[in-house]
């Protein structure tokens, strides 16, 4: 053991195996101690109950907000829809709509609101009727002169304690498409013609001819050679019966 620590190379390996190991040593335990430093996304467990949409009560309108609820929605369709009076539609509008944007932008025609130039309404449906919150399809006859003869929207309006308890408009919404009944443009475009054959009934006759050529003629063919057939049989059976007839004399 002497002879091996007095051996200068021994004792430089010895060296740099220990500095190695003490390094090493750090490192670890810098690396238990400071522990895992990424970060969780992962939702934390908590006791709550789980939330579950439950459909709002059923509500039978009466004949007062029924006609609270008509003249909510023609106010809307005169003033905010057919753009006569912005700055007084902006006090029908609940939070939902009036979010987003200010009385100053909204009055300028640059709002949320589909506009139609619409001169009144021409029948109106309750879609569904909640405890303070009714949607209603509202069909809308345009003014005269224009290509639109009508539109079908459907407005939400809901009532808000905090603002009286009126009935206010939540959303505005069309409904489906324009169609040819609601456009005079589409109305006069004519519909398409039938569908027509390319070719005529007639030309069915060549490839019919085509096919029964391709059946016809091997059958033509095959009773020729059957006809020829049978005359051959014939013919040799006749000169058979001569050539006997001939080499037998009476």
């Amino acid at each position: 053991m002497k002879a091996r620590l007095s051996s200068h190379r021994f004792r430089r390996r010895a060296a740099w195996l220990g500095a190695a190991t003490t390094i090493l040593a750090l490192v670890v335990g810098a690396a238990i101690r400071v522990g895992n430093t990424g970060e969780t996304f992962d939702t934390p467990l908590t006791d709550q109950e789980a939330w579950v949409y439950t459909e709002p009560k059923l509500h039978r309108l009466s004949s007062r907000e029924r006609l609270a609820l008509f003249s909510t929605s023609s106010d809307f369709v005169r003033t905010a829809v057919a753009r006569h009076d912005l700055a007084d539609a902006w006090d029908l509008l609940g939070p939902e709509m009036q979010s987003g944007q200010t009385r100053h932008s909204w009055s300028s025609g640059a709002n949320n609101v589909v506009p139609f130039p619409a001169r009144g309404i021409a029948a109106w449906d309750v879609l569904y009727s909640y405890d303070g919150d009714v949607a209603l399809d509202l069909m809308l006859v345009a003014e005269p002169g224009g290509d639109l003869v009508g539109k079908s929207f459907t407005i939400e309006l809901k009532r808000y304690p905090q603002r009286g308890n009126r009935w206010l408009v939540a959303s505005w919404v069309p409904k489906g498409i324009t169609t040819a009944r609601q456009s005079r443009a589409a109305a006069a475009v004519p519909p398409p013609p039938p569908p027509r054959a390319p070719l005529g009934s007639v030309w069915l006759l060549v490839p019919l001819s085509v096919l029964g050529m391709i059946v016809l003629i091997p059958l033509v063919v095959a009773l020729r050679s059957a006809r020829q057939h049978r005359r051959a049989a014939k013919r040799y059976a006749r000169e058979l019966a001569d050539s006997s007839s001939s080499s037998n004399p009476s």
